[in-house]
């Protein structure tokens, strides 16, 4: 366990990297997952579908911090639920579209309203009073998935969870985080 741990540290620490690299996009999701293990309730079952090749020219750190705060907020969505499944599920899937990748993380919580999801990429947006931290970090996920010339949507509706789709190229276009 230890061992795991300082291995997904040794992925996720590359927050202070500031240059273009070519990585494996499915190493900074494992990385991730391990890093939120102990957050995570006993009933939610962690799915896995990755398809894709994986590998993008990214900032790979700021990659990592995107899915950390995707996943987190998933995670908070689930446990903000009033009435918990024996079952909860985080399912994450990537598969190859073209020159691009689809990144799919998708949470069985308690969703959100039209209104709520037009609002949660504005700065300072938060929902502290339904459930605390549900949007955190997001205007700033949106703003690197931009600077990647990337896509972010999401699909969600109330009790029926959220689903984050990234679409990123393989590799960056010429005016991409220039």
């Amino acid at each position: 366990r230890t061992a795991e741990i300082v291995l997904g540290l040794r992925n996720f620490s590359r927050l202070d990297e500031s240059d273009i690299k070519t990585v494996n996009i499915h190493e900074g999701l494992d990385s991730t997952l391990i890093l939120l293990k102990n957050q995570m309730p006993e009933n939610i079952v962690i799915q896995k579908d990755f398809k894709a090749n994986g590998t993008i020219e990214c900032l790979p750190g700021k990659l990592n911090q995107v899915f950390m705060n995707i996943i987190s907020n998933g995670l908070q969505a689930i446990k903000g639920k009033a009435y918990q499944n024996a079952t909860e599920y985080l399912s994450i899937s990537t598969k190859d579209v073209g020159d691009q990748i689809e990144i799919h993380i998708k949470d069985s919580g308690m969703g959100m309203t039209d209104e709520v999801k037009h609002k949660i990429f504005d700065p300072f947006f938060t929902t502290t009073d339904v459930v605390e931290g549900i949007v955190l970090g997001l205007s700033i996920v949106f703003k690197i998935i931009q600077r990647h010339e990337g896509k972010l949507e999401v699909v969600t509706s109330p009790g029926n969870g959220a689903e984050f789709i990234i679409t990123l190229y393989h590799t960056l276009p010429e005016s991409a985080i220039s």
